[in-house]
């Protein structure tokens, strides 16, 4: 049996993809950390329960920036998943080092949290392609 495939070119270089990931990652961990602070004060959530948001925000921007960077590179899936994850936290880890004095805490669980996020965005983008029956591709002609 053979599988038609149409050539559609529409991914982009690898760059440019791991640069809209860590962007988007960056934004949503912003977005997150205004309505922790904003939730924290206006009374509707404890301040023992702030690292609880840091990990939920972490977790959610390094899973939707990883999916969008292999959205847009469209190959690879589980290395681009992880290579924005890399990106994201090495990002973090600079504005650390810039903003906050080198005051490393807590990174280890960090990078946890985002190899957490990255790594099962990775997993769903797998389509089991070594399984079942071999077919042939048929690639349309140029």
């Amino acid at each position: 049996m053979v599988i038609n495939k149409k050539i559609s070119g529409k991914a982009v270089p690898m760059p440019i993809g791991y640069a809209a990931g860590a962007a988007v990652s960056l934004l949503l961990t912003l977005i997150g950390t205004a309505v922790i602070v904003n939730a924290v004060l206006g009374g509707k959530m404890a301040e023992s329960s702030i690292g609880y948001g840091a990990i939920t925000i972490l977790l959610a921007a390094s899973a939707f920036g990883a999916w969008l960077a292999a959205a847009l590179i469209k190959r690879r899936w589980m290395i681009v998943c992880l290579g924005a994850g890399a990106i994201y936290y090495l990002t973090l880890l600079g504005i650390t080092a810039l903003f906050f004095g080198g005051q490393y805490q807590g990174m280890g669980v960090t990078a946890l949290v985002i190899l957490a996020g990255c790594g099962a965005v990775g997993l769903l983008g797998l389509k089991g392609e070594g399984m079942g029956r071999k077919r042939r591709k048929k690639y349309r002609h140029r």
